[in-house]
């Protein structure tokens, strides 16, 4: 062996259960800072779902009550418009009468 006896090598063989155990903590390190990235994105996500879905519930619950006070209007509208045209039946018969006496 060529190696047999060199100070180096006998450092890098001493050393190298040294490296390994930092080379995994490293990939360990990596793998820690990827998953913490990927949890703040996650949370990032579920903010802005829950601020959307909160957002829709809250619009949903003005629509509800502009389309109740449509359906008052439009109750109040219809009332109106019976009051009208039974109004103009009466006076049209009205009209009718004297029309026929006038003949």
């Amino acid at each position: 062996m060529a190696n047999f006896g060199s100070p180096a090598h006998n450092a890098a063989m001493g050393n190298a259960g040294g490296m390994m155990v930092l080379a995994a903590a490293g990939v360990g390190f990596a793998n820690a800072i990827g998953d913490a990235i990927a949890a703040g994105a996650r949370a990032r996500y579920e903010q802005r779902y829950d601020h959307a879905l909160s957002a829709a519930t809250s619009h949903a619950d003005n629509m509800e009550g502009l389309a109740r006070h449509a359906m008052t209007m439009l109750a109040e509208l219809e009332a109106e418009n019976a009051r009208l045209r039974t109004a103009c039946s009466q006076r049209q018969r009205v009209i009718n009468a004297l029309k026929a006496r006038r003949s």
